[in-house]
This record gives C-alpha cells, structure tokens and sequence, in this order.
C-alpha cells in the first residue's frame, strides 16, 4: 500500500488554504468593483438631480416651463459612465412641486412668497460579479429640493418705479416702462423728484449708485433697501447729472457708452440675451407713493424690479428713460429677478 508522506501532506493543505484565500480575494474584489459602480451611479444621480432643481427653481411658479427645463437638465447631464444612464419622469412623480402655505415633506411648511421644487432621479445598476450571490442589480435613485423666495434686501439704482398691483411676473416680462417721470399721476405732486431716490448713505453717492460702476463693498452695504423700508426722494438733479450717470459722460463710463461699445463684451447683447454684468440692467425698487412733497416725499417699497435701459434721450424734452421687465441673475449672490420680483434660490435638501 502507498502511503502520503508527512510533507507532501503538508504541501496539499497549503495549496487548498491558498486557493480558499485566493477564492476569497477574488470574491472581495468582484464585491468591490460592483460597490464602486453603486458609488458612482449615486454620485451621477445626485449631480443630475441637483442641476435639474436648480433650473427648474429659477422658472417657478410657473410649473409647466420648470417642469421642461428640469427634464431637459437631466438629459443635458446625463453623461453615461460605465453604461450608466439617468431617467427622470414627471409622469411618475419625479418632479414635484410646492407653492405658498404648502409643506414640503421633510423640510417644512413655505411661507406666503416661497415655491418649492423637488426632482428624483433614477439610475438602474446591473452589477458585474454579485450575481454569483444571487443579486442581479438595483436602482440608484437621488433627490435633491429647491426652494425660490423672494429676497429681503438688494443693493439698487437710486429710482422708484411706482408699485401697480397686480403686476405678473410672466405676462409683465419684456413689457417697456417710462422710467423717468415714475410712471405715476401722483408724481405731478412731488415736484423735483422724477423718479430718483436719496440713497441711504446721502446724497453724495447718488451718481455712483446709478451709474453702478465700480462700487466699493462699503457703498454697497450701506445702501441696502429691503421690502417694507420707508425711502425719500432725491430732488434739484439737473438733466446733466443723471445724463452722466446713464447716457452720456466726459469719461465714457456712463451706462449706455459702456454697453453700445461696438468693442466691448455686451455689444451684441439684447433683453433676452446678455450677460448679467451688462450695465443696461438696473434693479430698481417698486414703491407706493405715501405723502409728502419735494425731498420730503415718501415711498413704501413693496418689490423690486430688474430692468433692462431700452432706451434714453437726455438731449431734448420731453427727456425719457424706457426699460423693460427682464428675467435676471444677480451675479454672485445667488440671487436673480424674475420681472418685478427679486429673489432667492437655494438647494435645502
């Protein structure tokens, strides 16, 4: 009879004690790559869903364009890595939405000026090596919510456009306003104002204020309105001055020369198309007329309003100030104007 040796023994229960260990590894490793496929489609899932929010934020309350600019997002984004791919549907309640005095489901209830949005986003996974195990694949879904406000405060050109309830922020888009006699019968009783403002700094920083050129950080501040405030009217400008400011300058600052230069990076700019450092746009508070007259005549602001200066004559009377309600992203502030509302946006969840 043949008979094992002691160390042949040894070698065959080494080689078994390495192939489990191998198996082992192996295993590990399959594991691996199917839970870095999982990462990678959560991470894919959350940066599609995050951006589709974010646009459909900016177009609310109109639901029905939010609805489309989410949509169009997540195909925008929807890169494929890996043979991954996003799917998001409206129809199957991937894209919600919440108006004022509504609760959004773990967040909160929204105050009387606040909308809300929320977009899912579903990834379905097959996985390489878990099969093996038994497990075939699953779905990676990613939500992100948004919520639109109005802001509480903007710094703004020294002008008042009178507050003519109801105005709508989409039937008002594009609309021209006469902008230097304040657009109100009521101006007739404060004589001197036409429309200017005195800046909460004084009197000193009116020019800077509307031209809005180069401001410091401190102007700025200092010269922050918000709803509810109680403003003054700024009389005794000459057409000289605020023409320097808007129209036409010794230094060529003004706000049109800088915006109609053919060489400079707005020219080809238009109301619906520019870029948000475009000196033509002006925010500008809406104001009910409370009493008073000349310097002594006061304004409640109610709103805010970003125009887009249509067009300006400083030249001969009648002198006029025309602008349009625009769409608008306040730059670096995450903050933009839809019409005659400024607002707030930001991801909560």
């Amino acid at each position: 009879m043949l008979t094992v040796g002691k160390r042949e023994q040894e070698k065959g229960a080494i080689v078994a004690i390495v192939m489990v260990g191998l198996m082992a590894l192996l295993g590990m490793a399959a594991l691996t790559v199917d839970v870095g496929l999982l990462a990678l489609a959560a991470q894919q899932a959350q940066d599609v869903a995050d951006a589709a929010a974010l646009g459909a934020a900016l177009e609310v309350p109109d639901y029905t364009s939010g609805r489309t600019v989410a949509l169009s997002l997540v195909d925008a984004n929807n890169e494929s890595y890996a043979g991954l791919q996003a799917a998001c549907s409206s129809a199957k309640g991937d894209i919600l939405f919440w108006g004022p005095h509504e609760t959004i489901p773990d967040y909160g209830l929204l105050d009387s000026s606040t909308y809300g949005v929320r977009v899912s986003v579903h990834i379905p996974v097959d996985y390489m090596f878990a099969p093996v195990l038994g497990l075939t694949g699953t779905t990676v879904t990613r939500s992100s919510t948004c919520v639109r406000r109005r802001a509480g405060a903007a710094p703004i050109a020294p002008m008042w456009m009178s507050y003519e309830p109801p105005l709508d922020p989409l039937l008002d888009y594009g609309v021209e306003r006469e902008m230097l006699m304040a657009s109100d019968p009521s101006a007739a009783d404060i004589p001197g104002s036409f429309g200017w403002l005195e800046p909460l700094s004084g009197g000193q920083d009116f020019l800077e204020l509307l031209r809005g050129y180069d401001l410091t950080p401190e102007q700025v501040e200092a010269n922050l309105v918000a709803e509810g405030d109680v403003v003054t009217a700024y009389t005794g400008l000459s057409v000289g001055q605020w023409r320097g400011a808007l129209d036409y300058s010794n230094d060529g600052l003004s706000r049109l020369e800088r915006a109609t230069d053919p060489e400079g990076p707005w020219a080809n700019d238009t109301f619906d198309n520019f870029q948000s450092d475009n000196p033509r746009i002006i925010l500008v508070p809406m104001v009910e007329y409370l009493g008073g007259t000349g310097s002594g005549a006061e304004f409640l602001i109610h709103d805010f309003a970003a125009f887009w200066i249509e067009s300006i004559n400083s030249q001969n009377p009648p002198y006029s100030i025309t602008g349009r309600f625009i769409k608008y992203q306040l730059p670096g502030t995450g903050t933009d104007a839809l019409s005659e509302k400024v607002w707030a946006v930001r991801m909560v969840k």
